[in-house]
């Protein structure tokens, strides 16, 4: 199983490696990265803490028994 620690690891790195990026390009993609990372942090902090992940509600309503 993956820990925090590891993502926000990631992250530092991605930050880290993004500060003494020239290019802006790769330098925007770095940071992207870093945020993806901490973003895996936070999720992974709130479901080892006992909460439930936020689940992505469905966009349809469901179909009507048609007998």
């Amino acid at each position: 199983m993956a820990d925090q620690l590891d993502f926000t690891q990631q992250a530092n790195d991605c930050f880290r490696l993004a500060e003494s990026e020239t290019q802006a390009e790769i330098k925007t993609i770095l940071m992207g990265m870093a945020y993806g990372w901490l973003t895996f942090a936070n999720r992974h902090k709130v479901t080892s803490e006992g909460h439930r992940a936020p689940v992505d509600e469905p966009t349809e309503e469901p179909a009507d028994d048609l007998n």
